[in-house]
């Protein structure tokens, strides 16, 4: 031992001090020794400092080693306490050490006393080390309860089977749920069906590779209520690497996840508006404007009869009136068409394709090649009016920007979906410019297909490549309309029945 010890002899016979001294020094201990004989003597080398080690003997003239011992517990209960007796005192020797004595040498075998004390010393370390560590432990563990419990977050410790060691109030505050009922049960039986598989696999995987745990389950309230939580896990291994246990902490996310389907929601709301207010002006279109056009041919027409044959120059103007009154009226019926047509309602996404693609080849003469395959039955009304405003929106850009000389429309029923392809032999773009804003055009348009594709679950992929045409593929996954499909339920019925 490289420190110098201070050592307080308890001794009335200055030669047996001096045995204990020149055994320790024969030994290589390094120490200063101070010798007491009375009470009195003893206190004040406690006071002065508490020594490193004390070494008493047991029988002094007017005082004793047990009393010697009981000093030392209140002044200098850190160090080791060591007896010194004859042979006949060893069983008194042996109550000193019930009494809490580290270690009792006999006078004649002064040669084990080095040893002992040196073990002494070590012994007392050790207490000293784990004293400190309980502590240390208790400190730590009053921060962990005062923490957990302060936090509106849910903590939970957990073994590696998955089950409950603690469970903090807010278990209760947000679930409604007992922490003390929590323990030892299973903590995966909180989450949602759904969600296991997922927070299993993140679970086994934070486990070997040593990484933190994020997921975002689902977990059940003792009202059958599931609450959206964002999870963060770490696992505590001991020495061997082998998992202990996961501290999980859960935050409530629910505000979060409402405000994320209400951003999700906002696009729907927008097309939804958006449709009722192009209903709503086609219907005015149709149901005024229209009519007001056609009651001014027809009276427009009754006055052209009458002129006929009176006055030729006049009567030639009034056919150019309703020339231009029937091209109002087409124009109108086509714009009413546009914003809502009615075959969609009425007839279903089939029919009004084609309306929608005759008129285009009409309107732009270029030639028009469609391929439009029947389905199996009616899908749902979101994604009829989703295709069709795809195709519309497509079929516009190209009469505008494509420069096209032949355009294809098809429309393909397979693997439960419904795919739409619009390709064009025109001047084509980079839909990463075009899409980003950095070039004029079509930009808005093709934005908008892919919202409107998102809107039902679907995607919308855009070809294209200067010089050579555009391609664009849009894919929704089938959804059949509830009324068709009841309807056709209700059709069997009645055959078998008939």
């Amino acid at each position: 031992m490289d420190k110098e010890l201070d050592i307080v002899i308890v001794e009335d016979v200055p030669a047996d001090a001096e045995a204990i001294v020149q055994q320790l020094r024969e030994d290589g201990i390094r120490f200063r020794a101070r010798r007491v004989e009375t009470r009195a003597e003893f206190l004040a080398a406690l006071e002065n400092g508490p020594p490193d080690v004390i070494i008493s003997d047991f029988t002094l003239p007017a005082f004793d080693g047990l009393q010697a011992l009981r000093l030392a517990q209140v002044h200098a209960p850190d160090a080791p306490f060591l007896v010194v007796t004859g042979p006949r005192s060893e069983a008194v020797a042996v109550e000193c050490m019930k009494e809490g004595a580290d270690d009792y040498i006999l006078k004649d075998t002064l040669m084990r006393l080095p040893s002992a004390v040196l073990n002494a010393l070590r012994k007392k370390a050790a207490e000293r080390e784990r004293a400190w560590a309980e502590a240390a432990l208790r400190r730590s563990e009053e921060q962990f309860r005062v923490i957990t419990e302060s936090t509106r977050d849910l903590v939970a410790l957990v073994d590696p089977a998955g089950r409950f060691l603690y469970a903090n109030p807010s278990y209760r505050q947000r679930l409604g749920l007992d922490p003390a009922e929590l323990l030892g049960s299973d903590a995966l039986a909180l989450v949602h069906p759904a969600d296991r598989p997922g927070f299993q696999r993140a679970w086994e995987q934070a486990r070997a590779s040593h990484e933190p745990l994020v997921a975002e389950v689902r977990l059940r309230s003792r009202a059958g209520a599931w609450v959206h939580f964002e999870t963060l896990g770490h696992w505590v291994y001991d020495d061997a690497g082998r998992a202990q246990q996961a501290v999980l902490v859960s935050r409530d996310i629910t505000r979060r996840k409402q405000a994320e389907e209400a951003l999700r929601s906002l696009p729907r709301l927008i097309v939804e508006a958006q449709e009722a207010e192009r209903r709503r002006v086609a219907r005015e279109l149709h149901d005024s404007v229209n009519q007001l056009l056609s009651s001014a041919r027809f009276r427009v027409q009754s006055i052209e009869e009458r002129l006929q044959g009176q006055d030729d120059a006049l009567w030639r103007e009034t056919l150019k009136v309703q020339a231009l009154l029937a091209r109002a009226i087409d124009e109108v019926r086509r714009i009413s068409r546009n914003l809502r047509p009615s075959e969609l309602d009425d007839l279903g996404l089939m029919p009004a394709l084609r309306s929608l693609c005759s008129e285009f080849a009409e309107r732009t003469g270029l030639r028009l090649s469609v391929a439009l395959e029947e389905p199996a039955q009616r899908c749902s009304k979101e994604t009829e009016l989703t295709l069709y405003r795809i195709v519309q929106e497509a079929l516009a850009n190209i009469a505008k920007h494509a420069q096209a000389k032949t355009v294809e429309v098809r429309l393909v029923w397979q693997n439960g979906a419904v795919q739409a392809i619009i390709r064009d032999d025109g001047a084509g773009f980079e839909p990463q410019a075009v899409l980003s804003g950095r070039h004029r055009g079509c930009g808005m348009g093709l934005l908008d297909m892919r919202e409107r594709a998102a809107y039902v679950g679907g995607s919308c992929m855009i070809l294209s490549t200067p010089g050579r045409g555009t391609e664009i593929v849009v894919t929704v996954p089938l959804e059949p309309e509830p009324s068709t499909v009841a309807s056709s339920r209700e059709g069997k019925r009645a055959k078998k029945k008939d």
